[in-house]
């Protein structure tokens, strides 16, 4: 019997083993995801958008990969390593790997970033599945308040910062003046009036072990809300070669100043208002070596149950790739809500700017902590594919790296612009007023072409907010958008079709004002179409009469070419009371269905 009950345990056991395993399990979708998660067996600890990395009590051959027999029982790190499969071999060298992957390697204890990718430092705490504590907001329309903050961010304010930053030489973790950029960032803070913290961290990494510069933590406290935050951060310390080998360049203008420079930049606009919800300035220290800081910041914002509603990353948003001004939102799909919100606010405040969902296979950034410990995090990023190829070198510099301050001003509003929607700003919006252009006209080119121009002139003074540029509107559809100085356009339309334009000046502070309407008609030659055409009597004092086979509109022209009448019919007999016009010379331009017809009329 002994032998027996001996032989079933050995069995058992060769499926299952008892013991606290490291593991890998994959998965396909949220709700085994979820299930994941609620898995007593298991103690998740890292997870992307498909597998998790977990401890598991038992370790089950069937779904589960054994990565460590001893989870965490001599050292107290992993870290996870962007490095892709054709170079894994070189880059390890003779050590070894607890798990390779196409694109990251995960190894025992500390480990040096692969060149100049990223790295996850995975600890011995439970990950949690990012919640949704409330509804983000639906975004429907430009608030005058947030827009009149958005407005204010300088690009010379970011430049400075930058500029600053990357004076110190060095960054690096725990160097003299990566303290000294945490104190000065504290003192920027402090000035605005906002409750400064540095958090002490420790770090256990390939690079050393041991206290790191502080984590600076800055709150503006809402009105009504007080203990409800939303928050957004960037790491300020820096990496190179260069410093690991004993040099002392690492001036990261682009990894990270610009994020530094945009988290302050909404700190000093932001905290000149005041907001129903708290809002959280961070700046982590220690990211490069595996998001040790901001691991440090959001595991305490758990274990202290704060409620987030949202985290808004700031990492790297100076190096433009192409003309455009564009942003890859990088997120997991487990927070897709504020993935969705974000882009809602892009579409409002800044339409037609390139905002797409993207994976970044090479690196990893803040937020990621914030989703391993509950809180929907996103990370606003350059772009996925084409980041800057001089970021952890010495030449992460102003001008090479960072290219495009207009860019980094953009990435900077719509950090103030998510920010500010979820805080709800207090107080009234301010009075927006703005004046629609003037003389707007709508021409047909003299040539055999469907062509019209449209030309209009400045509007006039008293608006509340800079003119930034107009819109042309055909048929209630804008059609293109001209700068601020252009004062003309040319729309092809059908033939022998009516088009309804008009000009809609649009401002910085996001008021809009359309013009009058006016038609075009798409024709192919203003020379005379028909001969049965008769205009009496000319010279005219009251009623003049207007005869046309198929005639559909007549337009008036002064002696000086403006426009004074459009009028629409569908009579091929129309009378026109001409005794309000000034007496003088006039074209009249005569739209049929063969074609257009041009009389003189001299009013007396």
């Amino acid at each position: 019997m002994k032998k027996l009950l001996f032989t079933l345990v050995a069995l058992l056991l060769s499926s299952v083993m008892m013991a606290e395993s490291l593991v890998k399990i994959s998965y396909t979708n949220s709700a085994e995801l979820e299930k994941l998660f609620a898995d007593q067996n298991l103690k998740v600890h890292y997870y992307n958008d498909s597998e998790v990395i977990a401890t598991a009590e038992q370790f089950d051959a069937k779904t589960m990969t054994m990565l460590d027999e001893n989870a965490f029982a001599d050292n107290d790190v992993y870290t996870l390593v962007y490095c892709p499969q054709a170079e894994q071999k070189t880059y390890l060298g003779e050590g070894e790997a607890v798990l390779k992957t196409p694109n990251y390697l995960i190894v025992k204890g500390g480990a040096m970033p692969y060149k100049n990718d990223g790295a996850v430092a995975i600890f011995n705490k439970k990950a949690s599945l990012p919640q949704r504590n409330r509804e983000f907001p639906t975004v429907t329309s430009v608030d005058a308040r947030i827009r009149e903050m958005m407005n204010q961010v300088n690009q010379d304010s970011l430049l400075a910062t930058v500029q600053h930053l990357q004076d110190y030489g060095s960054r690096y973790f725990n160097s003299t003046t990566a303290y000294a950029a945490s104190d000065w960032i504290a003192g920027k803070m402090e000035a605005l009036g906002l409750e400064v913290e540095q958090q002490g961290f420790y770090v256990s990494s390939w690079a050393g072990s041991g206290q790191a510069a502080p984590n600076v933590i800055g709150i503006q406290r809402g009105t009504l809300y007080p203990d409800t935050y939303v928050v957004c951060g960037s790491h300020f310390d820096s990496f190179t070669w260069d410093v690991l080998y004993g040099g002392s360049n690492a001036p990261g203008a682009d990894d990270n100043a610009t994020g530094v420079a945009s988290v302050l930049e909404s700190a000093r606009i932001m905290s000149q208002y005041e907001f129903e919800y708290s809002i959280v300035y961070c700046a982590y220290g220690a990211e490069e070596l595996g998001l040790y800081g901001s691991e440090a910041y959001a595991s305490r914002c758990q274990q202290q149950g704060m409620e987030i509603l949202g985290y808004f990353n700031n990492d790297m948003n100076g190096y433009l790739y192409g003309d455009e001004i564009h942003i890859d939102c990088i997120y997991p799909n487990s927070v897709a809500p504020i993935g969705d919100y974000y882009m809602n606010v892009a579409n409002i405040y800044f339409p037609g700017m390139q905002v797409r969902h993207a994976n970044l296979s090479g690196g990893d950034s803040d937020h990621t902590s914030f989703n391993n410990h509950g809180y929907m995090g996103i990370y606003p990023f350059e772009d996925a594919d084409n980041y800057s190829p001089y970021i952890h070198t010495t030449d992460d510099v102003i001008g090479l790296s960072v290219n495009s301050f207009a860019m980094s001003q953009r990435y900077c509003q719509m950090n103030i612009g998510c920010l500010a929607e979820i805080a709800n700003p207090v107080g009234e919006p301010p009075v927006v007023e703005c004046n629609p252009v003037t003389n707007f006209e709508v021409h047909n080119l003299d040539r055999d072409v469907v062509e019209l121009v449209m030309s209009w002139e400045a509007p006039e003074e008293g608006s509340t907010g800079e003119l930034d540029h107009f819109d042309v509107y055909r048929d209630q559809v804008a059609i293109a958008s001209v700068g601020n100085d252009v004062y003309e356009y040319t729309d092809t339309i059908t033939e022998g079709a009516w088009a309804e334009y008009f000009i809609m000046a649009v401002y910085s502070d996001g008021c809009e004002a359309a013009s009058q309407t006016e038609m075009g008609y798409g024709y192919t030659s203003i020379e005379e179409a028909s001969t049965h055409v008769s205009v009496f009597p000319n010279p005219v004092e009251n009623q003049l009469t207007v005869k046309a086979n198929g005639l559909q509109r007549i337009a008036i022209f002064n002696v000086i070419g403006q426009q004074v009448a459009s009028i629409p019919t569908k009579h091929d007999e129309t009378i026109i009371e001409m005794s309000a016009y000034p007496k003088g010379l006039y074209t009249l331009q005569l739209v049929t269905l063969d074609g257009v017809v041009t009389k003189i009329v001299v009013v007396k």
